[in-house]
C-alpha cells in the first residue's frame, strides 16, 4: 500500500517501510500497533479492513491440529502467550478455527500493555493461570523472547526453528517434536 500510496517500486517501498520497523525496535508497543503504523505510513485503510485482506493467506502448519488435540486429551492446560496485538491473534485463532484447545489466550500487547521482554511478564501470565513458572512449558519461534526469558523465570522453554539451522538441545522444528519432548517429560 505504501509503494502505490507514494508511487515507488515495491522493492523501494518495503526496504523503507522495514527500516521504520527497524526503527522503532521489537521491544517498543509501537512495533506491534497496526493502527500506528497505518498513521505513520499515512495509508487510507483501517486496520480491520488491511487484516481481512490478508485472511486467506492464514494457515495452520500441518501437525498443529492434531498436536494441539493430543495435548489437550492428555489434559494438560493450553495457553497463548503472545506479542501480537489482539485483532492479530484473533484473527489467527479463528482462521485456523484453534480457539477451543486454549483455556487462555493473552494478547500481551492488547491486554496489558506489555512485552514479553521481562521475566515479570511471564510471572503475571503465572499468576493469572495460578501455575508455577516450574509448572509451565513454553514454545515459541523467537529465541529472546519465547526462549531467553521464560528460561530466567524458571520456565521449561524451547525455541521452535522450523528451518532446522538452530541445533541447540532446547529447538525443535515442529510442533510433533514439542509433543515428544511433553511425553519425555512427563
Amino acid at each position: 500500500m505504501y509503494a502505490l500510496k507514494k508511487n515507488l517500486p515495491f522493492e523501494d517501498a518495503a526496504r523503507y517501510v522495514k527500516r521504520e520497523y527497524d526503527k522503532v525496535g521489537r521491544k517498543r508497543l509501537e512495533w506491534y500497533d497496526l493502527s500506528y503504523w497505518i498513521k505513520k505510513f499515512g495509508l487510507a485503510v483501517s486496520p480491520k479492513e488491511l487484516l481481512n485482506s490478508y485472511r486467506s493467506r492464514i494457515r495452520a502448519f500441518p501437525e498443529v491440529p492434531t498436536v494441539l488435540e493430543e495435548i489437550k486429551n492428555r489434559g494438560l492446560r493450553q495457553i497463548i502467550v503472545s506479542n501480537a496485538r489482539r485483532e492479530f491473534v484473533d484473527l489467527e485463532i479463528d482462521k485456523t478455527n484453534i480457539a477451543h484447545y486454549f483455556d487462555h489466550v493473552f494478547s500481551l500487547t492488547s491486554d496489558f500493555g506489555l512485552i514479553k521482554k521481562s521475566v515479570d511478564t511471564f510471572q503475571k501470565v503465572c499468576n493469572m493461570c495460578s501455575v508455577m513458572p516450574q509448572e509451565m512449558v513454553h514454545v515459541g519461534d523467537d529465541r529472546f523472547f519465547d526462549f531467553e526469558i521464560p528460561k530466567k523465570l524458571g520456565i521449561s522453554a524451547f525455541f521452535l526453528d522450523r528451518t532446522g539451522q538452530c541445533t541447540q538441545k532446547s529447538t525443535i522444528r515442529n510442533l510433533q517434536e514439542l509433543n515428544e519432548r511433553l511425553l519425555s517429560l512427563g
